[in-house]
């Protein structure tokens, strides 16, 4: 059984509304629109690791293919092959669908999701998160958000739990990790490690807060090292950046993405309207995987983020349009033609005309069809 619902009319226009917003900020940051495939090999999905292969939605023709479930990868994979000559750094965008399913006892329940995000693939720089991020903030700035809606990126980096985890290589590794990940306090409790140690890793599950500070508390217990000292680099100039726009920054270090295909940085951004909170953005770096599509590339990195559009859909203010709908009547057959070029006339005006082909004499019957066609007046053609 499948759980698959239909769009709004109302939400078509949000999600288009939305979605040339973005468009137009990418461009402006000198970023180029793809459209990969909606099919990846199965074998792709799986061998880099990225999804559980139950939650891919598979093509029923044939078991190898399935349905995107996110986009970096084909977009990754693009750049490999057909745009393996293109000069680096590569800056893309791209629009549209991604599939996932759940499984539950008796259904199967199939999900689709429109999504717009970017990726930067081989850029030779310090901190190519600098200018995904700040694409990030710029994008949401210009969408019109509800009154109240405040914006909060949570961040974290894959490096921050290999600094935890390091001294745990031969001693229950992964259980503290995925205790850690899972804000699993009473696992925690039950492992077999030094009690000092559990106090610093509960203490941990509860510590996130300002990037700079978090870190500190971070070079007290673990002490100097390079990626902390990396980190605080970043942190001092994304927090000038989500201070312009607005947003809070946060550090969290126990956060992991749910896909795994980040290495390094990790980050969402949070929407929270009142009691309500909701994941707008997700985003992180993703090195591994362009190493693995193009062994030969000079530069191994990439980064990127994707914008859940239906998510944001709902975050937006109601717009108000200031063009005239009208409705254009006649009450004569032979008038059609001077009705159609009147249409034209109030299109270049820059009002909505919509033109009613069937004559019309009767005004109860013209103002039931002005209310069907959400016009606000009519236009007698004589």
């Amino acid at each position: 059984m499948t759980d698959i619902k239909e769009i709004k009319l109302v939400d078509v226009k949000n999600n288009s509304n939305i979605i040339n917003n973005l468009n137009s900020i990418y461009k402006l940051w000198g970023y180029e629109e793809v459209s990969p495939s909606f099919i990846n090999t199965l074998e792709t999905i799986k061998g880099r690791g990225i999804i559980d292969e139950n939650q891919v939605v598979g093509i029923v023709s044939n078991n190898s293919l399935c349905l995107r479930p996110e986009m970096t990868t084909s977009i990754v994979k693009l750049s490999s092959t057909r745009l393996i000559n293109k000069k680096r750094p590569i800056r893309l965008f791209t629009n549209g669908m991604v599939f996932d399913k759940k499984n539950n006892k008796n259904s199967i329940k199939l999900q689709e999701k429109l999504q717009s995000g970017i990726e930067l693939i081989g850029y030779d720089t310090k901190c190519p998160e600098i200018e995904v991020i700040n694409i990030l903030f710029d994008a949401i700035d210009n969408i019109n958000l509800k009154d109240g809606c405040d914006l909060c990126l949570l961040v974290s980096t894959t490096k921050i739990m290999d600094l935890i985890l390091k001294k745990y290589e031969n001693n229950n590794f992964e259980e503290i990790k995925k205790c850690l990940v899972n804000f699993d306090q009473d696992n925690l409790s039950k492992l077999g490690i030094d009690q000092d140690d559990k106090y610093i890793l509960k203490d941990l599950l509860f510590t996130r807060g300002e990037p700079i500070a978090i870190l500190k508390k971070l070079k007290t217990i673990y002490g100097t090292s390079k990626t902390l000292d990396d980190l605080n680099f970043l942190f001092e100039t994304l927090s000038k950046i989500s201070n312009k726009y607005g947003v809070k920054l946060q550090l969290d270090p126990t956060f992991q993405p749910h896909l795994n295909l980040y290495e390094g940085i990790v980050f969402q951004l949070i929407g929270e309207n009142g009691n309500n909170k909701s994941v707008i953005a997700k985003g992180g770096r993703y090195d591994e995987l362009v190493r693995s599509f193009s062994p030969n590339e000079k530069i191994f990195n990439g980064i990127g983020f994707t914008i859940s559009v239906d998510i944001l859909r709902n975050l937006i203010k109601e717009e108000k349009t200031d063009k005239k709908k009208i409705l254009l009547m006649f009450k004569d057959s032979y008038l059609l033609e001077k009705g159609m070029n009147e249409q034209k006339v109030q299109q270049k005006k820059g009002n909505i005309a919509v033109l009613h082909l069937n004559p019309c004499d009767d005004l109860t019957k013209a103002n039931k069809i002005m209310q069907e066609n959400n016009c606000s007046e009519i236009l007698w053609v004589n």
